[in-house]
């Protein structure tokens, strides 16, 4: 039983894990070994993780081990080369670049929850906000891909940020101040 549920779930989500983290790292061979990684974890937890919860999980995981790749190739590259060329050290990480790329998958993450609970709450506010503030179109082609007026387009991305603030707005506070 256990090796059928890691079977289909390998089946099912490694080639995302591995096209994740090759788009990440920008090598395919260190994206397999990523997804060897993930996946061992994943086997040893199993039956701690909830089946409805697994894709998450595993793009958690190789969101993590991505950003442990990162950390272990900047620390290794420093102990072995002290002295980089200009090639080689604008291929090494930096803290900032590694510090950059976890503020961009909380903000991610974090955009990801709001819209979560928005679509939960009010449809038709999470299909504007989508519109308008993830894909960026104007209020005009907004209100033309929905079918309707301007100025229900304007209530309703009133409507929709309002809630975002009143519901995230503290933590959305917090999330800048790091």
């Amino acid at each position: 039983m256990k090796n059928k549920r890691f079977e289909e779930c390998f089946q099912q989500y490694s080639h995302v894990v591995i096209k994740m983290a090759a788009g990440k790292t920008g090598s395919v061979q260190t994206a397999q070994e990523i997804c060897q990684q993930v996946f061992l974890a994943f086997y040893k937890n199993m039956e701690k993780i909830d089946r409805d919860l697994e894709k998450a999980w595993l793009f958690r995981a190789a969101q993590n081990a991505v950003i442990d790749y990162y950390r272990r190739s900047s620390t290794q590259r420093e102990v072995v080369t002290g002295y980089c060329s200009y090639q080689e050290t604008s291929a090494c990480p930096s803290e900032e670049s590694i510090a950059l790329y976890e503020e961009k998958m909380f903000h991610r993450e974090f955009m990801e929850r709001i819209l979560s609970e928005v679509s939960r709450v009010n449809q038709m506010w999470y299909q504007v906000l989508v519109l308008v503030c993830v894909e960026g179109l104007s209020h005009q082609e907004t209100a033309r891909e929905l079918k309707i007026s301007l100025p229900v387009l304007r209530a309703r991305l009133f409507r929709a940020r309002d809630y975002v603030r009143k519901h995230f707005g503290q933590e959305y506070k917090e999330l800048q101040g790091r």
